[in-house]
């Protein structure tokens, strides 16, 4: 098992199967609720299905309203277990993971995009300000 350590921002523990991005997704028009598809215009994971997985991206786009369908994603049980971003993740996208209890990390100390691949298991906790990433 390797361990990555990173900023933690949501408290909790999860795991699934890596998804990567190398856009960053919007809960907002970038992804179906019903389905947890990713419909929008996003090479590296169109039709991708967010469900269970451990959504990897470079930063987050969100608007006042990315909160409610991210949690609208956990309402319909189609969510990310757990979230990692590069960069810090906007509020909106922070309150929404509050509210459906999903666990963000952001800022991991080296870059882990070379290091996982998509389908590869992993487990993302945090405890308060600390957040681990988990290759298992």
């Amino acid at each position: 098992m390797i361990e990555i350590a990173a900023r933690g921002i949501v408290t909790g523990t999860a795991s699934g199967p890596a998804l990567l991005s190398a856009e960053a997704v919007s809960f907002l028009g970038d992804v179906d609720i019903k389905s947890g598809r990713v419909v929008g215009d996003l090479a590296s994971v169109r039709n991708a299905s967010l469900r269970g997985t451990v959504l990897i991206m470079p930063y987050t786009r969100g608007s006042a309203g990315a909160w409610r369908f991210l949690y609208q994603l956990f309402k319909h049980d189609n969510h990310p277990v757990a979230i990692v971003t590069n960069a810090v993740p906007d509020p909106s996208v922070v309150q929404g993971a509050i509210l459906a209890g999903i666990p963000v990390v952001c800022e991991p100390e080296r870059p882990i995009e070379g290091e996982i691949a998509n389908g590869q298991r992993l487990e993302i906790a945090v405890d308060g300000t600390k957040g681990v990433i988990r290759i298992l």
